[in-house]
């Protein structure tokens, strides 16, 4: 969800606000036109994959949208591909794992529980090491998923993670990417904010009405 160049999402956004009436709240049926685009748009390789992982979530859920039924086909080699990721020690990337997780909530794969207790263990680490606010979202939004699918997960430092993403905010409204880089913007401003949502949704206690607050003034 969250990157700097993101043109097969932007697509996507295009091909669903094709099927919108221009000038009224009514919605059109999705077309086979708009079928037809996106499976151009997300063919598969010569091996059946789409790539990495990212990719490979905006493929599936591109298909589930347009009501393709060839993403059904994909669900084996997508989900394998995903329990691949998440039990692999070496993919620790906090981005790698969002995705992956997303991949397996998408299409409900059978992710065994003691794999993504191991997840949920290095999604925190990562949270807990870090200054990059693509690290805390991906991080954040990775253990918000895994919460979401039915597991039991809490930050138990989530106010002091709420005030490190908080600490990369500017007071023009735009947001630094890291605590180490004079680059901002308002694109950053979204993610962080999605960043903050998730830190509170994944507190262990009663939320800090000020952490509420400042996020209702930030909005």
């Amino acid at each position: 969800m969250a990157g700097r160049h993101r043109a097969p999402a932007a697509v996507l956004i295009l091909l669903l606000a094709a099927a919108v009436a221009p000038f009224s709240s009514a919605v059109r049926p999705v077309s086979d036109a708009h079928r037809s685009a996106a499976a151009e748009l997300f063919a598969p390789s010569a091996d059946g994959s789409f790539g990495d992982l990212e990719r490979t979530y905006e493929a599936v859920r591109t298909f589930q949208i347009l009501g393709l039924e060839k993403y059904k086909s994909l669900t084996g080699k997508a989900c394998n591909f995903a329990a691949e990721k998440l039990a692999s020690p070496a993919s620790s990337a906090a981005k790698d794992l969002f995705h992956a997780v997303r991949i397996s909530g998408a299409l409900e794969c059978s992710i065994d529980a003691g794999v993504y207790d191991d997840v949920v263990a290095r999604l925190k680490a990562v949270i807990k090491d870090t200054n990059s606010l693509l690290e805390f979202y991906y991080s954040v939004a990775g253990l918000l998923s895994i919460k979401e699918q039915g597991h039991n997960v809490v930050l138990s430092n989530a106010e002091s993670t709420f005030h490190s993403i908080k600490a990369l905010s500017q007071s023009d409204g735009r947001w630094r990417y890291d605590t180490n880089s004079a680059e901002s913007s308002t694109y950053a401003a979204g993610i962080a904010l999605e960043a903050l949502a998730g830190v509170v949704s994944l507190a262990d206690a009663e939320v800090d009405p000020s952490m509420v607050c400042m996020l209702s003034l930030l909005d």
